[in-house]
């Protein structure tokens, strides 16, 4: 049998992440609150520039290349005044304008995507700041994912009654008092709703008990039955009706509202799924839907990654180096392969478009554990699903596994099933143990989704993963990390001309390989593969949590060259 791969096993690791519970807070008044009693807190009205700007920094890791840019790109600063002032506009009740005074603003968290803070007036509102950086993203990228996931958010609360954060005020663009892009949400972890917590404290993806982990995946197939409820009419995403077009305003986002409230508040637009909006895809002339039919969604995820590659910005082209030629092949070929990739004996629900949460994972969930009089709840009682960016709508057959239970590798239940597994090395029993836990938590999501969605499960069969590996891969596929990554798309496109008789036998392969470009396809895969070995923390992109990266330094598993860059000794 084959051993789980270093990717494997650090995927493993970075699943059982501790939460980082810091705090830095800076005071409008009076004494910092500071729940750490640490060195980061700063008063508002500090004479130290220096203070207040550290306030704003990014904080909670460390990259393994290109460290100080990507902090760079993650300084949050804001106008201080500017956010009483969107408080107050939130808080306005016809002309009357509400008074308010912010007594602490804490750093609550720094996400991939955005960064949150903890804001407390001085009456005791508290609410949640969330500002997105600005990456590489355009200010009309930023603009639709802010517009799509506050409607969005609006959906699952009013459509079906989902646990969210309510949004109090938002702006899409960077005119308003803060200076930037913000959302401002109701902190659900106050007053009312004291007693939830994270999901993640009780997700141990290795754990021995499997009905301990079956518990905790429940959770996030419950949040799938709401999700998945709607068959929507187009794929896109969903927006306000007044954030898209005129000439889409007149098509209903899906059938049968009864509500009359609901009839014209949605309505579907261009979708804010990642890919879309990638470096290097421009602005205009990019097809980014709404689309009304599957084959016109796989044709656009072709075009927008050659768009991709024929617009880079100078420095990716030079990242890609030597990869480019590969990158351009692998596209290409992905390209005449995707319209083939709709299934074509597929039932019309598994075609059919359907919300896409890129990020139902326990991080992203919290659960409500007590009552207001401090009794327990049943566990899976008020589960609520926070951070909505980027939720798209997509045929229904491409949708994936939430991340944390999704598996490609061999299939193993129990110990029994590997010979002589009492004799094998520490680090082999660790890949098999890794192996087992991550079989049986597929198994346990795949069997929990068939029982709330028995038309829906043929999505996860062997065949249709087949079928959908070439187009993940191409969707997910990156370079800030390491061009070579291209390495991975090409071994989807492979396998799938390897398996295609089994998948369409009524439907020639668009694509195919010669022997000698096989066998250069497995020296590129070995090398790839003895390339990951020294890329620290490869499943995060070579991000790494603070406190693990001052470990990995300290005790020598990561050193740095002579760029400046951090990587495995060799």
């Amino acid at each position: 049998m084959r051993f789980a791969s270093t990717r494997a096993l650090t995927a493993a690791g970075r699943g059982r992440a501790s939460l980082r519970t810091t705090v830095r807070a800076l005071s409008v008044s009076g004494a910092v609150r500071n729940d750490t009693g640490g060195p980061d807190a700063v008063h508002l009205n500090s004479q130290s520039e220096e203070d207040r700007q550290r306030f704003f920094q990014y904080t909670w890791g460390s990259w393994a290349r290109n460290d100080a840019a990507e902090k760079k790109r993650r300084f949050t600063d804001f106008s201080l005044t500017g956010l009483t002032d969107a408080i107050k506009k939130a808080r306005q009740s016809g002309a009357t304008e509400a008074n308010v005074t912010i007594k602490t603003i804490s750093s609550l968290h720094e996400g991939k995507h955005h960064r949150v803070y903890a804001v407390e007036t001085d009456d005791g509102a508290s609410y949640i700041l969330r500002l997105p950086y600005p990456l590489e993203l355009t200010s009309l990228a930023r603009q639709r994912r802010i517009q799509s996931e506050v409607a969005t958010m609006d959906f699952a609360r009013r459509k079906w009654g989902m646990l969210v954060p309510q949004v109090i005020g938002y702006s899409a663009t960077k005119d308003n008092a803060l200076g930037r892009e913000y959302m401002l949400l109701e902190h659900i972890g106050v007053g009312a709703t004291a007693g939830l917590e994270p999901l993640m404290r009780k997700w141990d993806p290795m754990s021995a008990g499997i009905a301990d982990r079956a518990k905790v995946i429940k959770v996030s197939v419950e949040l799938l039955e709401k999700i998945l409820a709607t068959r929507f009419s187009r794929y896109g995403s969903l927006y306000f009706t007044e954030d898209v077009a005129s000439d889409l305003q007149n098509t209903l986002p899906y059938a049968d509202e009864t509500d009359a409230a609901l009839v014209d508040r949605y309505r579907i637009g261009e979708s804010t799924e990642a890919r879309f909006w990638a470096a290097g895809v421009p602005d205009r002339g990019t097809d980014r839907g709404p689309w009304k039919t599957p084959e016109e969604y796989m044709v656009a995820t072709a075009a927008v990654n050659k768009r991709m590659l024929q617009n880079l910005p100078p420095a990716a082209m030079k990242q890609m180096g030597e990869y480019f030629s590969l990158w351009n092949e692998a596209y290409e070929q992905y390209a005449k392969l995707a319209p083939q990739l709709v299934p074509s004996e597929a039932s019309a629900d598994l075609l059919s478009p359907r919300l896409c949460h890129p990020d139902v994972h326990p991080l992203n969930i919290f659960l409500r554990t007590t009552d207001e009089a401090g009794a327990d709840l049943p566990f899976y009682k008020d589960a609520y699903l926070l951070d909505w960016e980027g939720a798209s709508i997509k045929p229904f057959f491409v949708h994936t596994a939430p991340a944390h239970l999704r598996y490609g590798g061999y299939k193993i239940f129990k110990r029994e099933e590997v010979e002589q597994y009492d004799q094998l090395p520490p680090q082999q029993k660790q890949q098999v143990d890794y192996m087992i836990a991550a079989t049986t938590n597929q198994y346990s999501f795949e069997f929990l989704f068939s029982q709330a969605f028995p038309h829906l499960i043929n999505a996860f069969s062997p065949n249709a993963k087949s079928f959908k590996e070439p187009y993940r891969m191409a969707m997910a596929t990156d370079f800030s990390y390491h061009p070579g990554e291209i390495v991975d798309l090409k071994d989807a496109l492979v396998q799938a001309t390897d398996v295609w008789e089994q998948l369409a036998p009524e439907t020639p392969c668009p694509i195919s390989y010669s022997e000698a470009e096989l066998e250069k396809h497995a020296a590129d895969m070995a090398a790839w593969n003895k390339t990951i070995e020294g890329l620290p923390f490869f499943s995060s992109k070579g991000w790494m949590p603070q406190d693990l990266f001052d470990e990995a330094v300290a005790s020598g598993q990561i050193v740095q060259d002579a760029e400046g860059n951090w990587t495995r000794p060799e």
